[in-house]
């Protein structure tokens, strides 16, 4: 092993751009200028300032240029997105997001101000009516499960759900999810001169009405997802091992006929979500003193696998608890053959993917996404190894093992311990994130002072000290960012189709790998992408593929693809 790791040179901090990401991308075309490098010579007392960066083009204007607007629309399903977000008010699909955690087959809120038809609490309605999965064909199962599934989908097809006259759920429980929807679908927030709402089919921002402006809401900033020109339906579900509620986000989505599927989280399978040991740590377990602990893990094995008769969710005697959840990944697959789906990695640090995001293959469009720093490594906690497809920027994680080292020295913290002692190879530390929208007032992550704000009508200013920002990151960003490339995709090729067909999952896929790029810098850093020591000794001599799949997209390579005949 080596010391600290100096023979690269470093870029000096960059003045930072709350959009880094959009041009670390190819989103956007920013100029950051010639950065110097630090530390400067011994003649200079200081490195040259850099200067703001210049903005330029972007994709979204290629895609004007291409042919007609036609939006995509990307099912997320994750815990809600907040309804009354400025930057997300108006690519919020209202109208067919879901609440599937409060009610088994779907509930909605509906908008108080328009609900003149009605006033009681609730109205019943069929969100699922008209479902039918023939197009998926047999799925893989057997004639079993095939008639386990069809009476699913018969009783949801014949179901009814509410519309509630509530207070929206996603205003208390809904941060992660708002958070990858700014980084989806977030536009600039927008209002009348006069401070009353605009009155538009579509969004303020790429409308051709006149009457718009910048809103005079002092707290919003005119903020950009990767696709603002698209819209988001929300499918909210909760992190119970809930295999019903689960399907049913999938086959909504299916029926929605959506043109992207973002799931920025794992699922909860019981028996596939499971961390597989790694070979080393199995070894080590062979070793004459670990056998305590060897002799421990083998003891919890047994208990694992044994039956326990008060607990509440074992399985009742001759059921098949695994049959729900291996229909449910069938269905995963075969819908990805239609939808792009796009997974999160996950956030352990592993050498191995998170469910499902590791049934990412060769023949199917599922997209698993990991994350990586400004500074050209993998992000310390982004998961890697096979099946991953691409990763994409974010923040980064302190990291010290025997492996590596990475740490903020920055921190006060840093300077009490000697980590050269270790003689460990250090890896540069990332001060970037992703800069998102957050869930407004005290329950967001930014835990802002008024968590009703949200609510108040146009002009009232609403938003006083509620917090509708925040720092973000993980493979949930990056998922959330591929998933807004991949609206892209599907709306530059509706530009040329007249917005009546949508690329399959595997196509998407095809040209995302085809169009990333193994040996990019993530922009405004200057190393290309570079392998880190993790989880092995001498694990940065593995094929390139094995941490970054097949690299960074290139978001304006992707499009001009689509766009070209």
């Amino acid at each position: 092993m080596t010391t600290v790791d100096m023979e690269a040179p470093q870029a000096a901090p960059m003045n930072y751009y709350y959009l880094w990401h959009l041009t670390a991308l190819g989103v956007i075309d920013a100029d950051y200028g010639s950065p110097p490098i630090v530390p400067p010579s011994e003649d200079e007392t200081a490195a040259r300032p850099v200067p703001d960066p210049q903005i330029g083009g972007s994709v979204w204007d290629t895609i004007a240029a291409a042919g007609p607007l036609h939006p995509a629309r990307v099912a997320l399903i994750d815990v809600g997105v907040a309804p009354d977000h400025p930057n997300l008010r108006t690519r919020l699909d209202r109208e067919a997001s879901i609440d599937l955690t409060s009610h088994r087959y779907g509930s909605r809120v509906a908008d108080i101000l328009d609900a003149t038809t009605s006033f009681d609490l609730e109205d019943k309605q069929s969100f699922f009516a008209g479902l039918d999965i023939t197009p998926l064909g047999t799925l893989g199962l057997s004639n079993d499960d095939r008639e386990y599934l069809e009476d699913i989908v018969a009783e949801y097809a014949a179901s009814q759900g509410v519309v509630r006259r509530l207070f929206h759920p996603e205003s208390l429980f809904a941060p992660h999810g708002t958070c990858c929807a700014g980084l989806i679908v977030g536009e600039p927030a927008v209002a009348a001169a006069d401070g009353e709402p605009p009155e538009l089919p579509e969004s303020a921002f790429y409308s051709d009405d006149s009457t718009p402006c910048p809103s005079a809401n002092r707290n919003v900033i005119p903020y950009f997802g990767i696709d603002p020109f698209s819209r988001l339906i929300s499918i909210r579900t909760s992190f119970e091992d809930d295999v019903q509620q689960f399907i049913a986000a999938f086959l909504y989505a299916y029926h929605q006929g959506v043109d992207v599927i973002v799931l920025p989280r794992g699922l909860p399978d019981p028996k596939r979500s499971r961390v597989i040991p790694k070979n080393e740590l199995k070894a080590d377990l062979e070793r004459w003193k670990n056998q305590i602990a060897a002799d421990l893990f083998a003891r919890i094995s047994l208990a694992e696998q044994g039956s326990v008769e008060l607990e509440p969710k074992a399985p009742q005697r001759g059921s098949n608890p695994d049959r729900a959840w291996h229909i449910l990944k069938q269905l995963i697959i075969a819908i990805s053959q239609h939808i792009p789906i796009v997974c999160a990695a996950g956030n352990s640090g592993e050498s191995q993917l998170i469910y499902p995001a590791n049934l990412a293959a060769d023949d199917n469009g599922i997209i698993a996404v990991g994350a990586v720093t400004v500074e050209g490594y993998r992000s310390g906690y982004s998961n890697y190894g096979e099946g991953l497809t691409v990763v994409a920027p974010s923040d980064d994680d302190e990291v010290f093992n025997r492996h590596q080292l990475r740490i903020d020295r920055l921190s006060p913290f840093a300077a009490q311990h000697d980590h050269r002692a270790f003689e460990l190879r250090e890896y540069q530390y990332s001060h970037f994130s992703l800069l998102t929208t957050d869930l407004p007032g005290s329950f967001g992550y930014n835990r802002g002072a008024d968590p009703w704000s949200s609510i108040v009508p146009f002009g009232a200013n609403s938003g006083i000290g509620g917090g509708y920002y925040t720092t973000f990151g993980g493979t949930s960003g990056a998922s959330a960012e591929v998933g807004g490339i991949c609206a892209l995709i599907q709306r530059a090729h509706k530009s040329q189709n007249s917005g009546d067909a949508r690329l399959s999952g595997p196509a998407v896929k095809s040209i995302l790998q085809a169009t990333a790029r193994l040996d990019s810098a993530v922009t405004p850093g200057i190393r290309a992408l570079t392998a880190d020591c993790m989880n092995a000794d001498g694990e940065d001599a593995l094929e390139m593929s094995y941490f970054f799949g097949f690299g960074l997209p290139n978001v304006s390579a992707a499009v001009a693809a689509v766009l070209t005949p």
